[in-house]
């Protein structure tokens, strides 16, 4: 490589993108993209799938495990190829850019669109029963995403407040339904999961698969 080609690089290297989000901002955005609003459904889903505490935990615990080695996976494709452009840069290095730029545009069209329209509609379903307002579910989405936009258009650090000020109090919520269920649940309950499965729960196998589809990472 000539001295021109390595200045030319450097160069471009130096004009990157700036760096304004911290270890704090990334950690929430990963989490968020991970645990979305359907944490608070799809537990009862996974729950018609399997029948037993130690299934439905196993299924939770098995779909951590997936998550975990795809976050390694793309440690370790960040830390070889630490390119701008996250999956993009990778699909267009290891195979081809046409390959890219189909990712791309399915991922706009339709995989991140569609999980935005489902989320979105569990945040309108679910502030409808708390505040009591009649307006309809499609209307407090439309709002809700153009309102969500409208703030990641201000900045990076803008949007990246919301995001890790909405991850905290999903946090909240969710380690206050943790410590209701433990100390305020009145009804009685086993203290210890059923360890042994029925005859038609170990052939309940395709229940137990389908349970993994709610119970995997959202991204």
């Amino acid at each position: 490589m000539s001295e021109s080609d390595t200045n030319v690089r450097l160069g471009a290297s130096s004009h990157g993108l700036a760096r304004r989000l911290g270890l704090f901002d990334a950690t929430m955005i990963v989490m968020g993209g991970i645990i979305g609003s359907g944490i608070f459904i799809n537990p009862s889903v996974v729950a018609r799938q399997v029948h037993t505490p130690f299934l439905m935990l196993g299924a939770w615990v098995l779909g951590g495990v997936v998550a975990l080695a795809g976050a390694f996976v793309y440690a370790e494709l960040a830390a070889r190829r630490p390119e701008v452009g996250g999956q993009y840069a990778y699909l267009r290095e290891a195979f081809h850019p046409s390959v890219a730029f189909l990712y791309g545009w399915a991922l706009l069209l339709v995989t991140q669109t569609g999980g935005m329209a489902a989320v979105t509609i569990t945040f309108a379903r679910y502030f409808r029963e708390l505040s009591g307002v009649q307006t309809s579910e499609r209307v407090i989405a439309v709002i809700t995403l153009a309102m969500l936009t409208i703030i990641n258009c201000l900045g990076v650090k803008m949007g990246s407040g919301v995001q890790s000020g909405l991850m905290v109090l999903r946090i909240a919520a969710m380690a206050s339904l943790v410590i209701a269920g433990i100390f305020f649940l009145r009804t009685p309950h086993p203290t210890m999961p059923n360890l042994i499965l029925e005859p038609d729960e170990l052939d309940d196998l395709v229940g137990y698969i389908l349970s993994m589809k709610p119970a995997r990472p959202s991204r």
